[in-house]
């Protein structure tokens, strides 16, 4: 049987272009849509995306570690938009005990593991840095 998620809901909140976003227990104020308005302090709607992504990507490198044997001591990742004429997504993997030979193959194996990324990297590009 399938396990029910609850709905996400948002509700208008305050100011224009505010809302608040209950998913289950956990609420959030969610500000403007603009994703180049960095003045707003708020978090964005599109923040969201690249917190799950961010997420997504943190469980699959763990799974996608193990199964290569890879035993990954500090794992941490970020994401953000790049913003230019392209939207662009950046994640960045801060990571120790896997040698640079070794990062294509745990990229790879990532991305078959991320259902987040097989979902948003068909309508925007994703690129990887590491160091």
């Amino acid at each position: 049987m399938l396990a029910l998620t609850p709905p996400v809901i948002a509700r208008p909140f305050g100011a224009r272009r505010q809302a608040i976003v209950s998913l289950g227990d956990t609420h959030m104020v969610i500000g403007s849509p603009v994703l180049s308005e960095t003045n707003a302090g708020l978090s964005q709607p599109g923040d969201l995306l690249l917190a799950t992504l961010a997420t997504d990507f943190t469980f699959a490198c763990q799974e996608a570690a193990d199964s290569l044997g890879l035993v990954i001591t500090n794992l941490s990742i970020t994401t953000r938009w790049k913003v230019s004429e392209r939207r662009e997504i950046i994640a960045r993997f801060s990571l120790t005990g896997v040698l640079p030979d070794q990062m294509p193959l745990l990229l790879e194996a990532l991305k078959s593991r991320s259902w987040m990324y097989r979902l948003l990297v068909q309508v925007v590009p994703i690129s990887f840095e590491a160091n």
